[in-house]
């Protein structure tokens, strides 16, 4: 398995980002530290899964805004979630689609949304076995 970890700006707000626009679900994150901030976390699409840390520490302040340059994140959903309706979702709450949804010669349904961060996805389904 391979878990990328993601340097946050505000990583509570990535959270929602993620779950609330991405329908991705929380599946962990640490306590928050003696300032009540989260520092820590984990969300998931099916069997995918990306972590959420923060940048400060991690990402020199000169830098933030590179993150995810020449980087795309491939998610690949099984056949239990539904593209079109995570796309639609994404739609309605407002992500940040780079590129609509199609359906790619090579038989795959794949659309691109770039996160709070900067950070490319694409999010792409099976959807005919390929010649």
């Amino acid at each position: 398995m391979l878990s990328p970890i993601l340097a946050c700006v505000d990583v509570s707000l990535a959270i929602d980002y993620y779950t609330q626009k991405l329908s991705f679900e929380l599946a962990w994150q640490m306590p928050p530290n003696a300032s009540g901030k989260t520092e820590f976390a984990c969300v998931k699409l099916g069997d995918a899964e990306i972590l959420l840390g923060v940048a400060e520490g991690f990402v020199k302040a000169e830098e933030i805004g590179k993150r995810g340059i020449g980087v795309q994140i491939y998610v690949n959903l099984s056949e239990t979630l539904s593209i079109e309706a995570l796309y639609a979702h994404a739609q309605v709450r407002g992500a940040q689609i780079t590129r609509a949804i199609q359906t790619r010669d090579w038989g795959e349904r794949a659309f691109n949304v770039k996160d709070l961060d900067g950070y490319n996805l694409m999010i792409a389904q099976q959807v005919k076995k390929p010649a």
